[in-house]
């Protein structure tokens, strides 16, 4: 049989305190005296007394419960970033509730319901390709945080994102340094960052006076394979691929290799993320590395000061990226 939980009245009766005494040493409330205080956490440890959240957000009108919807559980990436936002929320004394079934039909408008029944301190959407209506809507509701583009407008929402822009300008200049000139792009899915990177490539080509070669695709290993296939289908395909993003690059990798080609040596590919795997010895992949525990911070202090009202939040903000030189990079043939 499951053991009952224990409650505030079991550990104040235990205590041989009054229920609200009890209460307020609980919460760490100065105005009770530190040795009973000791003593109250004391015999709450030894009857396994947890805070009923619940009964707690009946009393306050909001629980600390922050959601955490994320938009592909299937990018590593994001799940990387997610665990960073979690650990800082748990730090910051919020309890969240990661989603990971955003990709079926109106599932972040079921999950958001749910978030505001349970009286949701707030929301924080990772990379998701929402509707501008769908986050007003959000954020109508909900302190809401939305990390991976600038373009959410809403006056209520705080965005983060990296700078993709001077990323994909770091890449393509340690292409060119290395002597490529044939350079391809596989670009992602919906994502706001994934167009970003796309933008800026053609940008960076033109610049060169050199022609864009992109491809369309998603942000995940299937499209990189088929993105080779198509780029290789050409009489003069690149010598170096640059993938919005790791999974992506992956895939790439894999296909290169599946048809004989050398990488760095026949072909170059440089990534964006700098997932886990990227660093590996069987990939040793150059990429744009994210610092995901930086993004979590901002995230995480951006939607307490929504929660508080601070005045002056800032509400955009921009973090840089770092190209981590590896193997599959190198000169051209000659």
């Amino acid at each position: 049989m499951t053991k009952p939980f224990s409650t505030l009245i079991d550990v104040a009766r235990a205590a041989g305190k009054s229920v609200a005494q009890t209460s307020r040493a609980l919460r760490g409330d100065p105005g009770v005296r530190p040795e009973t205080r000791e003593h109250i956490a004391k015999v709450a440890a030894q009857l396994g007394y947890r805070p009923n959240l619940a009964a707690r957000s009946l009393v306050s009108s909001q629980s600390s419960i922050v959601g955490i919807l994320i938009g592909d559980p299937n990018n590593p990436f994001h799940i990387e970033l997610a665990q960073c936002i979690d650990r800082a929320l748990l730090a910051a004394g919020f309890e969240p509730m990661t989603t990971l079934s955003l990709s079926e039909p109106g599932s972040a408008t079921n999950e958001v319901e749910r978030l505001l029944r349970l009286r949701a301190a707030g929301v924080i959407l990772l990379a998701n390709s929402l509707t501008a209506k769908a986050i007003d809507d959000i954020a109508q509701s909900l302190p809401c945080v939305y990390l991976g583009s600038l373009r959410v407008s809403h006056p209520q929402v705080t965005a983060i994102t990296v700078d993709d822009k001077s990323g994909v300008r770091q890449a393509m200049e340690h292409l060119f340094a290395l002597g490529h000139t044939r350079i391809a792009h596989l670009g992602g899915g919906a994502e706001a960052s994934a167009r970003e990177r796309t933008k800026a490539y053609c940008e960076v080509m033109k610049e060169a006076g050199l022609e864009p070669n992109y491809l369309r695709g998603t942000h995940d290993a299937a499209s990189g394979r088929c993105g080779v296939d198509m780029l290789f289908a050409s009489e003069q395909p690149p010598t170096a691929i640059l993938a919005s993003n790791d999974l992506l690059a992956l895939g790439i990798l894999d296909r290169l290799r599946g048809m004989g080609l050398a990488v760095p040596e026949d072909v170059s590919v440089v990534g964006f993320d700098d997932i886990p795997h990227a660093g590996n010895s069987v990939f040793s992949l150059t990429t744009l590395r994210q610092d995901t525990q930086a993004q979590a911070q901002v995230a995480v202090q951006a939607l307490q000061e929504i929660i508080d009202d601070t005045a002056k939040r800032t509400r955009r903000h921009v973090l840089p990226v770092e190209l981590v030189t590896r193997q599959s990079s190198g000169p051209p043939k000659t």
